[in-house]
C-alpha cells in the first residue's frame, strides 16, 4: 500500500524520507532523484532523456519540499535544471531488488492441489479481459491453469495462445500439432512414457511457458503429469542443502541435434537458477537432453547423488498432479518452474500447442494489473 510523506530532509547530497505511516525512513541520493526525474522521461514511451552523465557528482539543491497532503516532493535543483515532483506513491514503492512481476507464489504437492485445481472457462476468457487476468494469475501463482470448454480444433488452440500473447518459434515451429509420428527427433512424437522434464534445457532462453491442447485422445494411458519444482527446490534447501546448492552452482549443458536438418542446439544453465537476492527463477531439467561433461571425479560423483536425489523427488507420486488430457482442456504452464511428464500410451492421440515468451506473458498480466488500478 502506498505511503503519503511526512517530511523530506536534505543530509549532505542525499535526501532522507519519513512517512506518515511509521515505516522506516528512506534514503536517496540527490544524483538518484535527478536521474529518475519524471519530466525527464519521454511523454509517450515513458524512456529516459536525462543525460545521466552529465549530472554533477556534487549536485545540489536550491529548495526541497513536501505539499501539505503529502503526496508530492518537489527538489528546485541548483544548477538551474528547474523542479522535479515526485509522487509519493512512486517513491514508497521502490525497492532494493524490486520483483520483476510481484506474485505470492504458492508452492503445491498432490493432496495440496486436489480440489483446487486452478482453470477459467473458455467463454469468459475469449470475451473477458477480467478472465484473462485470472486466468494468469492463477498460472503465476501455482505455475498452471487450465481453460475449459475449448472446443477441440487447431483454430481454437491458436485463438487462446493469441489472447495472451504472441506465438514463440522454435525448431518445431510456432504452432505444432502432432501425433507420435517422429516428425522431429524428440520423443515427445512418440507414444513412449516421457519421465518429469522441462522444455528448451537446450536453448539459451528456454521457452517461459508451454501450453497443450488434446485434439483427440483415442487411447489407453497417456495421462499427463505436472511437478512444481518451486515445491523440490524447498524441499532440497531444508533436507539436502549441499545437494541443493551444488544444483545452483553447475551449468549443466542441454543438446537438441537433428543432422538432417543441420541443427545442433546446445546451452548451460545451473538446474536452480537463483537470482541475486538468492530466490529461485528457473528450474532446468532434462536428462534426455543432458550433453556428456565431465568434473573433477568427486564433484562428479557429487553431481550425480544431488541429480538422483532431485529426479527421485520429481518422480514422487505425492508431489505430481496427474490428469489425463482429453479434448476440450487447454493447460498453460510456466516452463520455468513446472516440470511436465506423459505416461506411454496405445492408440491415437493428437496434440496441439504453442510456447509463448515469459517476457510476453508476464508483459500481458502487468498491463492487465495496471487497467485493474493494481501495482504491477
Amino acid at each position: 500500500m502506498n505511503a503519503t510523506l511526512r517530511a523530506a530532509t536534505l543530509k549532505g547530497h542525499d535526501v532522507e524520507l519519513t512517512w506518515s505511516d511509521g515505516r522506516p525512513p528512506a534514503t536517496l541520493p540527490l544524483i538518484w532523484l535527478r536521474d529518475n526525474c519524471p519530466a525527464g522521461q519521454h511523454p509517450d514511451t515513458r524512456q529516459r532523456l536525462v543525460d545521466t552523465f552529465a549530472i554533477a557528482d556534487d549536485i545540489g539543491v536550491r529548495a526541497l519540499a513536501v505539499d501539505a497532503a503529502g503526496r508530492k516532493l518537489e527538489i528546485e535543483w541548483a544548477d538551474g535544471g528547474g523542479v522535479s515532483r515526485f509522487d509519493a506513491g512512486f517513491l514508497s514503492a521502490l525497492r532494493f531488488n524490486p520483483d520483476v512481476l510481484p506474485v505470492a507464489r504458492w508452492s503445491w504437492n498432490r493432496d495440496e492441489m486436489t480440489g483446487h485445481v486452478p482453470s477459467v472457462a473458455h467463454a469468459a476468457f475469449m470475451s473477458d479481459e477480467t478472465a484473462v487476468k485470472e486466468f494468469l494469475e492463477q498460472v503465476e501463482r501455482v505455475g498452471f491453469s487450465f481453460v475449459e470448454g475449448v472446443p477441440a480444433t487447431p483454430e481454437a488452440t491458436q485463438a487462446v495462445a493469441a489472447r495472451i500473447a504472441y506465438t514463440r518459434q522454435t525448431i518445431f515451429g510456432g504452432y505444432w500439432d502432432f501425433t507420435a509420428n517422429m516428425e522431429h527427433k524428440d520423443t515427445a512424437y512418440t507414444s513412449m512414457r516421457i519421465g518429469p522434464h522441462t522444455d528448451g534445457t537446450y536453448s539459451l532462453d528456454a521457452p517461459g511457458y508451454q501450453m497443450f491442447h488434446c485434439l483427440a485422445a483415442e487411447c489407453t494411458g497417456g495421462e499427463n503429469v505436472l511437478i512444481d519444482g518451486l515445491r523440490i527446490a524447498e524441499i532440497m534447501q531444508r533436507d539436502a542443502p549441499a545437494d541443493f546448492k551444488l544444483l545452483t552452482e553447475l551449468a549443466i549443458p542441454g543438446q537438441y541435434i537433428d543432422e538432417g536438418r543441420g541443427i545442433h542446439l546446445m546451452a548451460r544453465r545451473p538446474l536452480f537458477r537463483l537470482d541475486d537476492s538468492g530466490t529461485l527463477v528457473q528450474v532446468s531439467y532434462n536428462n534426455y537432453d543432458r550433453a556428456p561433461f565431465t568434473l573433477p571425479p568427486a564433484r562428479q560423483r557429487a553431481f550425480y547423488r544431488a541429480l538422483a536425489r532431485f529426479d527421485a523427488l520429481c518422480n514422487d507420486p505425492s508431489l505430481q498432479h496427474r490428469r489425463r488430457l482429453l479434448p476440450g482442456s487447454v493447460l498453460l504452464f510456466d516452463n520455468w518452474r513446472v516440470l511436465h511428464a506423459r505416461d506411454a500410451y496405445t492408440g491415437y492421440r493428437r496434440l496441439a500447442g504453442v510456447y509463448l515468451n515469459k517476457e510476453d506473458v508476464e508483459s500481458r498480466l502487468r498491463s492487465l494489473r495496471s487497467r485493474a488500478g493494481e501495482a504491477v
